[in-house]
């Protein structure tokens, strides 16, 4: 362990582990969106928050970052667990592997579409966020075809060559425009999540697995050198379900770890922000993240809240999470103490109408609003959150919990 390392242990009250979301960006542009709206979120609170150099972070041979933050009152260490590169390595650039692939996750899904009823139950706007690629494809292909059946139309009569060349080329021509569209819809973002859904239900990917170990067991480290450590995994989007996995190693090792004042366990506090979870939870095969989530659900050292707006229409806000998540069928409810509130953000008392209106027109400025500045002073703010004088789960409970 370096000096550095050393140091970070010794000094902070506080342990972020941040797990992000589907995103191929690493460190880089995460602590850049850090900095830039701890700077704007400042001037809304009127008070400051510090932001320290990012530094490379080896864990286990993996490469992350880590940086300091605080505020006026509180602050603490914030390591940025990566996993981009996974991420890259399913995320095909061009929009028609996606828009195939796609096709394959959407026919698995709706195998099971009896489950998908409690999905439209309590998240039908998920839903229909997550179904609307789906005719967007089809929409696609059957202007496409319309077009072919035009360029044949009215080439009629003409040279051979031409009578295929042109509908061919308004075929490609409507493609080829449904393909650019796509980045302002935002289309294929939707659509890599849902097959990365569909392929991590049936294949484990042991580097991630691996890194994940390696990181509880860094964790598990700083909490034995510093009894008062306050740790907070903080899972965010799909991320969410990546910080499942990470706190479900990591209660594996704390057992065997007491504070020296009280002689208790150590106990986490995951804070998931625009959970993905049921997405993932729902495929058929997932039955080892449907096993990860029953014991972490189930175990009172960990301190699990989520927050997620029900106005974000890809995430799982306000939901009966656990019946949902679990097809269904989850043990008896007495058998679960988490998640201990699910939370909204409010995130319409925190702009004006106008600004609230425009970000809702935008879906993934909608989602990342988690991780961001707001435009006026209300309950949820990450900033003041990762800040607080006490603990994280003191602060959700004071005031995000209705």
């Amino acid at each position: 362990m370096s000096g550095h390392d050393e140091l970070a242990a010794a000094r902070a009250p506080r342990l972020v582990v941040f797990v992000g979301g589907f995103d191929p960006r690493g460190a880089r542009h995460y602590y850049r969106l850090f900095c830039e709206h701890a700077a704007l979120q400042a001037k809304v609170d009127q008070q400051a928050y510090a932001v320290g150099p990012r530094q490379a972070l080896d864990v286990g041979g993996h490469r992350h970052a880590q940086w300091s933050f605080s505020g006026e009152e509180g602050g603490g260490d914030y390591v940025f667990f990566d996993w981009s590169d996974a991420v890259r390595a399913h995320w095909p650039r061009s929009w028609w592997p996606v828009a195939a692939q796609a096709c394959v996750t959407y026919a698995v899904a709706l195998k099971d579409w009896r489950v998908l009823r409690a999905v439209q139950r309590q998240a039908s706007n998920t839903l229909l966020s997550f179904a609307y690629p789906l005719v967007y494809i089809v929409l696609a292909l059957a202007a496409a075809v319309g077009g072919f059946a035009l360029g044949w139309r009215l080439s009629e009569g003409l040279a051979s060559w031409v009578r295929w060349a042109m509908p061919a080329a308004m075929s490609a021509a409507v493609l080829w425009g449904s393909a650019a569209l796509d980045k302002l819809l935002h289309v294929s973002w939707l659509l890599r999540i849902l097959n990365f859904a569909n392929h991590s239900s049936q294949s484990d990917c042991p580097v991630l697995a691996q890194r994940t170990c390696a990181m509880a067991d860094w964790i598990q480290a700083q909490a034995a050198r510093q009894s008062k450590l306050e740790v907070v995994v903080l899972g965010f989007s799909v991320g969410s379900v990546q910080a499942l996995h990470l706190v479900d190693a990591l209660r594996r090792r704390l057992p065997a770890q007491h504070t020296a004042a009280q002689g208790e366990p150590t106990s986490v506090t995951l804070l998931t922000l625009g959970n993905c979870i049921p997405l993932f939870s729902l495929m058929r095969k997932a039955q080892a993240l449907r096993a990860t989530l029953n014991d972490v659900a189930a175990d009172s050292r960990v301190y699990w809240a989520d927050v997620s707006s029900p106005g974000d229409s890809v995430s799982f806000g306000m939901c009966d999470l656990m019946p949902l998540a679990m097809r269904g069928a989850p043990p008896p409810a007495q058998a679960y103490v988490n998640p201990r509130h699910m939370c909204s953000p409010r995130f319409h008392k925190l702009f004006e109408p106008e600004t609230y209106r425009r970000m809702r027109r935008n879906k993934m400025r909608m989602h990342f609003q988690y991780l961001m500045a707001s435009e006026k002073r209300g309950a949820y703010n990450f900033f003041a959150m990762l800040t607080a004088p006490g603990a994280v789960r003191a602060f959700v409970e004071k005031y995000l919990v209705r």
